[in-house]
């Protein structure tokens, strides 16, 4: 009789369970819909129409480049640098936050097992039972618990948490983006601070050379003091410039080194700036919505998904809360009696409960729930708005920085032409050991100028392969589609 009311029991419960899933359909609050933007149709101030163009970006771009050294050098970065780690940990935190939250779809089952010895009394012990006051109780139980989502709270809750985990995700393509742009920058620095260390060496020497020249012309009687006292502060500023150099050379290696995971005492591998190329193709601009496609992007546009989730799950607070419990179990003074049917017990509950009043905080929460909507679409506008900033920047740089280069190039040329010509000049008696050394010193020091001129501009390239993502590929991405 008891093993026939316990199957209709749990028989009932499945029944009002599967009623309680029919009526879950329906999520309260807002559904997400992504801002639209009118994307303008040039970036920077001076574009035409037919200066813009698309951009194909490879998502290894750093190949462009054609430089083995620097596509084992990043390749080691992505492997081994110790911020992707932290990237993928928490990346894992998000997706995990996710599966936990939706176990709440599901009932909860549990068990247990208690052992107590009591002592009630002789005036609590009952005349029908044994009479001992002193007696074991083995009591065993499943539980099992189900909270409907019938206004779709949880829904909402788990939407947020997808959300949340799209973000680390987008986040870890950005810190590789930027690991990967860091190393290209800074090898291109240390080649390019490689070859100045040994051009302001020369240009030491050779002013150190001058001003032994100078000093004799003074002892002589042909050079003032005035003349020599140049001399020797155009000695002091080019040797002022070798420990400068070099100090940012060692302290780029040490950051090349760290960003690969390596201690800054370990060596590596480092390209030589001739065998570093100007990769092809790069554009004068690009079309503007191109910059959608940055991680930045992403991650704002899914921080604001997170948000307005919340809406919904606070308004679910406000309405009326269903749950459905049952226990099943038995109780005997002896273990093995735990079997006997005469010993099960049972039951069933269901609750309905409605917040009435609670000091106004599940309609503060609502609202700030709101605001918080509405700050993450202000965070939304700032981000895209300066995703279009980082862009114009980046190209009037390629171009200002580019020209620059150009003309830093030139001069070195003329420089170094006429560096060439006062060498022959010299072995033929036209100009004196004094003039040779000036030109070969303002040879060296428009080669330092080249030198400083072509690192920026290579960087500026680096730039804008990260302003515009970095040619990752959402598809990459480990994101929930909504």
């Amino acid at each position: 009789m008891i093993k026939s009311l316990i199957n209709n029991y749990f028989k009932n419960l499945s029944v009002l369970m599967l009623v309680c899933s029919f009526l879950v359909g329906c999520s309260v609050g807002p559904d997400y819909k992504k801002p639209q933007f009118e994307l303008p149709q040039k970036i920077t101030r001076e574009e035409s129409k037919q200066d813009v163009y698309s951009v194909e970006i490879n998502q290894d771009w750093w190949k462009s480049y054609g430089s083995k050294e620097i596509n084992q050098l990043v390749e080691l970065a992505l492997k081994n640098n110790p911020n992707i780690d932290v990237g993928i940990a928490n990346l894992r935190v998000a997706q995990k936050n996710v599966v936990a939250q939706q176990g709440f779809f599901f009932p909860s089952i549990g068990a247990g097992y208690a052992l107590s010895r009591q002592n009630i009394g002789k005036t609590l012990s009952s005349n029908l039972s044994s009479g001992d006051m002193l007696y074991n109780l083995h009591t065993a139980s499943v539980s099992v618990g189900f909270v409907p989502d019938i206004f779709g709270g949880n829904r909402r809750q788990v939407e947020s948490l997808k959300a949340l985990a799209n973000a680390q995700s987008y986040q870890l393509q950005a810190l590789k983006i930027s690991i990967a742009s860091n190393v290209v920058a800074a090898a291109i620095q240390e080649a390019s601070l490689r070859e100045q260390v040994k051009a302001v060496q020369e240009l030491a020497e050779a002013a150190k050379l001058q001003l032994e020249h100078a000093r004799r012309l003074r002892a002589a009687g042909y050079y003032s003091a005035v003349d020599l006292a140049v001399q020797e502060t155009l000695y002091a500023q080019a040797l002022a410039q070798v420990p400068r150099i070099e100090k940012s050379r060692e302290q780029t290696l040490d950051l090349l080194a760290v960003l690969c995971g390596k201690m800054p005492s370990e060596p590596l591998l480092l390209p030589s700036l001739l065998s570093i190329q100007v990769p092809d193709k790069l554009p004068r601009s690009v079309q503007s919505s191109l910059v959608a496609q940055r991680p930045d992007v992403k991650i704002a546009d899914e921080l604001l998904r997170a948000a307005n989730a919340q809406i919904g799950v606070t308004i679910a607070n406000m309405l009326p809360q269903i749950s459905i419990s049952g226990t099943f179990g038995s109780a005997a003074t002896l273990f093995g009696d735990l079997s006997n049917s005469a010993n099960n017990f049972w039951a069933g509950t269901g609750i309905v409960s409605q917040p009435v009043f609670a000091g106004g905080t599940l309609f503060a929460r609502k609202a700030a729930a709101e605001a918080g909507r509405d700050a993450s679409l202000a965070q939304y506008k700032s981000t895209v708005l300066t995703a279009f900033q980082n862009v114009a920047d980046t190209l009037y740089a390629l171009d200002a920085d580019g020209r620059y280069y150009k003309t830093a190039l030139d001069n070195e040329v003329a420089n170094q032409s006429l560096y060439e010509m006062s060498q022959k000049q010299l072995q033929t008696g036209y100009i004196s050991e004094a003039a040779m050394l000036n030109t070969k010193q303002t040879y060296l020091q428009a080669r330092i100028n080249a030198l400083q001129a072509y690192a920026t501009y290579l960087g500026d390239t680096t730039a804008l392969y990260q302003t515009l993502g970095g040619g990752w590929s959402e598809h990459t991405a480990q994101v929930y589609r909504h």
